[in-house]
């Protein structure tokens, strides 16, 4: 009996890991996902929370703005024994999410001093997914694994000190969870299981600095901070009167130390280059995987994985055809996190990745600023048609497609190795779009 319940225990949160953050895999905003996420030196709106807060202060007009993207997942995996457990390593179901922001300026001494903005990305399925496994010598891809849903809540406020430098300060706000579950059980009586959870939040911080110092170039450069979510799980077993103490402990979800640095070039009315180059620290990532411990031993052993620092440079183009319509590119790249499986007990698939994107933007009625005050105070504005209020606002709608190639991983293991030796390689598919207004 005493076995019976320390395993159900263990079993209780096995289920495959939540790493992925989804902003740091596929970007936010359909014009920033469409120039490769090159966009730390160019966010302006809602975006701008997470890329950049500083650029807020460039958010002249009230801008709103509401998206959906739907990622979908080509990837496999192939060992030597092959059957139901590549299967379930491949088996990763897409994410679709919705995204809205809001982003303005306060006039202090200044029109432009001061910029707010809020954003939220809100996956369709659920808000929050809490699943964690155990280390096991299962295969699986590392940052994906089976769920991932997660909401992000983005808050960031810009301060413009100069007319060419700004400062930035933000936050990411995610949902943490603590509880404890407690099992009981006489000689002849039923299993009585108890459980309590609790969903709390938990916060990063952005800081951001943009320098602009002519019209046709701006730098920024941000950093965000690690966020690790640790789920201590007490949980208790009791068994004829006598107790047995539990401790669950697992990483649910992780996003590490990063530094993006962002460099725009305008030269020429038409065209924008944008270069970006990330640094994360995942080298900090240790021991993600589910241990289950009491006062008497360790009933799953730890397991230790050196993950290795990731870097990502970053490259998008954006070409204005007419005033209506806009062309974008981009390409990015990005180190594996993953050491060499090789001499590993586990099997985690990652791999260097290559994304290509392209975008699109389209541009209706009269930019803000182009307005004349004319037409914002003029003594007939109540006559209007309808089609000539609509010219007094801005609206854009950007589209944009992504391809994530990944790189193969393999590693060769002994005959008598329960997976054999494996390949693993494929493909990410996402696309979406933005509607933006600016009034």
């Amino acid at each position: 009996m005493r076995l019976a319940l320390l395993a159900l225990l263990g079993i209780l949160l096995l289920a495959p890991l939540a790493r992925a953050d989804n902003l740091e895999e596929f970007g936010y905003g359909a014009r920033a996902q469409g120039m490769g996420g090159a966009y730390t030196a160019l966010a302006s709106d809602s975006t701008a929370t997470y890329y950049n807060p500083a650029g807020l202060v460039y958010s002249r007009p009230l801008t709103l703005s509401f998206g959906f993207s739907l990622a979908d997942y080509y990837l496999e995996f192939d060992s030597q024994r092959g059957g139901r457990l590549d299967d379930r390593a491949e088996r990763i179901p897409d994410l679709s999410a919705l995204s809205l922001g809001i982003s303005t300026t306060i006039p202090i001494d200044k029109p432009d001093r001061l910029g707010i903005g809020l954003a939220l990305f809100l996956p369709t399925r659920g808000l929050i997914n809490l699943k964690a496994r155990a280390s096991t010598t299962d295969p699986e891809w590392f940052r994906y694994g089976n769920r991932h849903d997660r909401i992000h809540i983005l808050a960031g406020l810009g301060l413009k000190a100069t007319e060419w430098l700004s400062f930035g300060l933000g936050t990411q706000v995610f949902v943490d969870a603590s509880g404890g579950t407690t099992l009981s059980a006489g000689l002849n009586a039923p299993v009585n299981p108890e459980f309590r959870l609790k969903l709390e939040p938990d916060a990063g911080v952005v800081a951001s600095v943009l320098f602009s110092p002519a019209d046709w170039i701006s730098f920024g450069i941000t950093y965000r901070s690690e966020i690790s979510f640790k789920l201590d799980f007490p949980a208790a077993a009791v068994v004829q009167g006598i107790n047995i103490p539990l401790q669950l402990e697992v990483i649910t979800f992780f996003t590490p130390h990063q530094v993006q640095a962002g460099l725009i070039v305008v030269p020429t009315d038409s065209l924008l280059i944008s270069l970006d180059l990330g640094w994360f620290n995942w080298s900090a990532y240790k021991d993600p995987f589910l241990v289950t411990s009491s006062n008497v031993a360790q009933v799953i052993p730890r397991q230790v994985v050196d993950f290795d620092d990731v870097i990502s440079p970053k490259l998008g183009v954006e070409f204005v055809v007419t005033d209506w319509l806009t062309l974008r590119g981009g390409y990015a790249y990005r180190t594996s996190a993953v050491p060499d499986q090789t001499n590993e007990p586990t099997n985690l698939a990652g791999s260097a990745k290559h994304t290509f994107t392209l975008g699109v933007g389209l541009t209706f009625g009269t930019p803000p600023d182009q307005r004349s005050q004319e037409a914002k105070e003029g003594p007939d504005r109540e006559a209007q048609t309808f089609l000539e209020l609509l010219d007094e606002f801005s609206f854009d709608l950007d589209l944009f497609f992504q391809y994530h190639l990944h790189e193969g991983a393999s590693a060769t293991r002994p005959a008598t190795d329960p997976i054999g030796s494996w390949d693993a390689e494929g493909g990410i598919v996402n696309f979406g779009f933005t509607f933006t207004s600016r009034f």
